[in-house]
Parts: C-alpha cells; structure tokens; sequence
C-alpha cells in the first residue's frame, strides 16, 4: 500500500478491541492483495477512562491527539480510535486533530440509514447509554435497558476491555438483555463497546445487533483504498 493511504489507529483502549481491529483490517487487505499500511499509536485506557469520569474534556482530547500527531509524524494520512467511550470529547478533539479521523458515528448513522432503522437499544459504558452516544445519533428512537441490566452490561463490558476477553465475562447475560430490548421493540442493538465485538458478531449474537465496530472498520477499509 502507498505510504500516502497509510492507516493511524488509535489502539489500547483496550487491547482487545485494537487486536480485534488489526485483525480484521489486515485480513481486509490480504483478500484485495494488498500490503496494509497500518501503523498503531497505544493509548492508555486507565488514563483516558479516568479523564471521562472526571469530565476533563479539553484534556482528554489534548491526550488523543497527542497519539494522533505521533500517527502524522509516521505518515500516516488519516486516523481512527478504535473505541467509543472516549470519543466523548469528539467536539473538543475535532478541531485539534492533526489527521482527518474517521468519524464512528458517521458509519453507525449511514448504517442505520442504510438498514432504514427507526428504534434501537445501545449496549457499551455507561457514558455511551445514558448519553444515546452522546447524542450523536440522528433520526432514531432510543430504548434504554434499565439500571440494572444497563450495570450488567456496563460491568461485564469493561471486564472485557481490561482483560482482553470474554473468559470472565457474563456472555449470556448481555445476551439476554439483548433479547429482551429486542422484544421490547428494538429494532437493533447497537453494540457500541468496541470490546462486545469480541463476544458477539452480528450473526450469531443471537439478538438484532449493529456493531459499530464493523461498520468503523468497513469504513477505514474503504477509506484507505480510495486514499
């Protein structure tokens, strides 16, 4: 791949999703024949979890950039985080960020566009819940699961993203729940944790699920060719 269409992603937040993304773009790119140019800036999730908590949004943005300029400097030609939780600060890093970002939110609404959906339950932190991601969803009802089961998922969520896998976590828990937002009208589940990826497809999750990200790597796979 030309070094002008070089992939930056911003990993470790966790370690389980950036593997998961790696794998899945480098695949991506062995099927089309072509020599990924992917370069991976590690972030460090405590820090970035704990300036979410606190609300410090210039910081945490300022923290972001700080790995996306060591992507420019490499040569990359655009960047992607490869989580969801701390794009809370998107309004603050946007104007900073010194690559052009693929936007998670601009794949997941084009993707409910696409698929015509008008109802949806969001599994992920409990900043991405409570917040409807953080209300950048556009033209879409949201359900909320209830406090308890939104802990659930929270809980065994960020089981996953600390450990890097599903080992420890209550699948079939989150699973249930999902079911039950289904039944309750949902017409998907948007799995926007990037770690749920590790324990659910969209096939087989047993559930209606959008994974946010898949549609974020479809979109960095399609960004990258066309670069």
């Amino acid at each position: 791949m030309a070094r002008d269409s070089m992939i930056g992603l911003v990993g470790g937040l966790g370690v389980g999703a950036t593997v998961h993304y790696y794998e899945k773009l480098s695949a991506a790119f062995v099927e089309r024949g072509i020599q990924p140019g992917l370069l991976i800036s590690h972030a460090d999730l405590g820090k970035a979890y704990t300036l979410v908590q606190e609300g410090a949004m210039d910081e945490l943005a300022a923290y972001l950039n700080s790995h996306i300029q060591v992507l420019a400097r490499a040569g990359c030609a655009f960047a992607a985080i490869a989580a969801v939780t701390p794009l809370i600060c998107a309004p603050q890093l946007q104007p900073i960020a010194a690559l052009p970002l693929v936007d998670v939110f601009d794949c997941v609404n084009a993707e409910i566009e696409r698929r015509a959906i008008k109802r949806v339950a969001i599994f992920g932190t409990k900043f991405v819940m409570r917040s409807d991601m953080f209300g950048r969803l556009e033209d879409v009802e949201i359900m909320r699961p209830s406090p308890e089961a939104a802990d659930l998922v929270q809980n065994n969520y960020l089981i996953i993203a600390r450990t890097g896998n599903i080992a420890d976590a209550d699948i079939e828990g989150i699973r249930t729940i999902g079911k039950d937002m289904a039944a309750a009208g949902a017409e998907a589940v948007l799995l926007a944790g990037t770690e749920l990826s590790l324990a659910f497809d969209e096939a087989s999750a047993g559930f209606p699920a959008l994974d946010c990200g898949r549609v974020h790597i479809d979109a960095i796979i399609v960004r990258a060719i066309g670069a």
